[in-house]
């Protein structure tokens, strides 16, 4: 698409009406068998992958900075999408986008940690701009500790960094709690996060009713499985953020503001960003909050 064009789209935004509000599509229920049989099978390596090494999931080639980052309290993070995969379903309108992450906190625990990701009512700071609003609910019974909650999250993303187009979704999502202990002598946290209905708002403002139906949408989000994985290292702990979504194929996207076709780069750049942004956000919210309570002073105990 020539400058000009661009311009001309880029224009287009400032009307304050999110373009994708003209752009909805509707999920095809073999894409979406595809993406639960493609979670299956990336759950099933989990654990052996955590177990094998930090990073393990960073290709060789960028090994040594991404350890460098690690190690001075940086985040990594990476997408390991199958692309073969997502040539396969592009025609049938889909495509899975798996993102991974990882950051150091020094000075917490695994207690800390749990404390942390359990205090649902304090997500919409926790983790804000990405998360206003957040309703859990313990369940009752089971070898885990698990949760209902609807949580509503939020993401923009910015044409060439100036013109802003919002996504607002509200989600309801099981979340299970539980202590892993595979590797010898050494304890870890995991949580797993699993969408059960995702609803996305026609405008893209937070808090508003205009929810379209399940799958009936803009195709930035069909479906979302999340995960954290931490293990203690010393004094401190690694972190990991884990996140598979599947969204619209960009090759079947097709839509026009006007008379003007929206380019495809800004749909996949779009549906790209939102689990990106997701990995550094709940990374670095994480981890400013284990750090915001470590310094916390201690209660005094009554009569000293």
């Amino acid at each position: 698409m020539s400058a000009f064009l661009n311009s001309v789209v880029l224009a287009c935004g400032l009307g304050g009406v999110c373009w994708a509000a003209r752009c909805t599509t509707v999920a095809d229920p073999v894409v979406l068998r595809g993406y639960q049989d493609y979670v299956a099978a990336a759950e099933q390596k989990m654990s052996s992958r955590f177990d094998s090494a930090e990073l393990s999931w960073v290709p060789d080639s960028a090994a040594r900075e991404a350890a460098a980052r690690l190690a001075s309290g940086r985040l990594v993070r990476w997408n390991i999408s199958d692309a073969a995969l997502n040539r396969r379903i592009a025609g049938q309108n889909g495509t899975v986008i798996h993102w991974i992450g990882a950051i150091r906190i020094p000075g917490a625990s695994l207690t800390d940690l749990q404390a942390v990701l359990q205090d649902y009512d304090r997500y919409d700071r926790i983790y804000q701009p990405m998360v206003f609003e957040c309703k859990a609910q313990r369940d009752g019974g089971g070898p885990y500790t698990g949760y209902e909650a609807i949580l509503g999250l939020h993401s923009t993303f910015r044409f060439a960094s100036l013109f802003p187009q919002h996504y607002a979704f509200r989600v309801k999502v099981r979340i299970v709690h539980s202590a892993g202990t595979s590797l010898p002598a050494a304890s870890a946290w995991l949580v797993h996060l699993k969408a059960s209905e995702i609803r996305e708002s026609d405008s893209g403002v937070p808090g508003r009713t205009d929810l379209l139906e399940p799958f009936r949408d803009h195709g930035i989000m069909w479906a979302l499985n999340a995960y954290w994985r931490a293990r203690q290292r010393g004094t401190g702990l690694y972190l990991e953020f884990e996140t598979i979504t599947l969204a619209r194929s960009v090759q079947a996207f097709a839509c026009k503001i006007g008379f003007v076709p929206v380019p495809k780069s800004i749909v996949s750049a779009a549906m790209d960003s939102i689990p990106e942004d997701s990995v550094r956000v709940i990374l670095e919210g994480t981890k400013a909050e284990c750090e915001r309570r470590a310094m916390r002073p201690r209660a005094s105990v009554s009569g000293q």
